[in-house]
């Protein structure tokens, strides 16, 4: 449901809550069992015509069109976008960025290696924000191709793990 639809229906439910005369009555909530079926019903002021009209018809008899309900299928239910899956995956491509970062610039700072990727920077802020930009633009590639439900979206996150697996090993080696 849209935000304006909601806000309607919610301005609508409180509109007839306040011309309720039932509304005088208090129930204190432990009164109310988890199970209670509960209905309301929907008075206008100066319009007992069209009450007299739907009172004397059930629900079934009338007209789905007239009472503005829609006949058909539901709408298919879509999955979660943001999972535990989905968490664990961007997050671990996150975390081996970040491990890779510090392993090679340990790395460099003891003169033992040096950066196998000619993109990053030697500098260890610039080594991070590259890292950051491209961990953050997989997973809002990811983002999107879960949302759009694609069964291919953990190829993102799962190729920037295994590429910073290659360094944060070649870190550990060279420690």
């Amino acid at each position: 449901m849209n935000p304006l639809r909601g806000t309607i229906l919610g301005l609508a439910i409180a509109w007839g809550a306040s011309t309720c005369s039932a509304q005088q009555e208090t129930i204190p909530f432990e009164k109310i069992a988890k199970d209670a079926q509960l209905s309301a019903t929907l008075t206008l002021p100066g319009n007992e015509a069209s009450n007299e009209f739907y009172s004397s018809r059930t629900l079934s008899e009338s007209s789905s069109s007239s009472l503005g309900f829609a006949r058909g299928n539901p709408a298919p239910v879509r999955r979660r976008t943001l999972g535990a899956s989905f968490y664990l995956l961007n997050g671990l491509s996150f975390g081996m960025a970040a491990l890779d970062v510090e392993l090679t610039q340990h790395c460099i700072s003891t003169h033992k290696c040096r950066e196998g990727n000619p993109l990053i920077p030697s500098s260890h802020a610039g080594a991070l924000g590259i890292s950051f930009a491209l961990v953050g633009s997989g997973t809002w590639a990811s983002y999107q191709m879960k949302k759009h439900e694609s069964h291919i979206w953990w190829i993102a996150p799962i190729s920037g793990i295994a590429g910073h697996a290659v360094g944060v090993t070649s870190g550990l080696i060279h420690r």
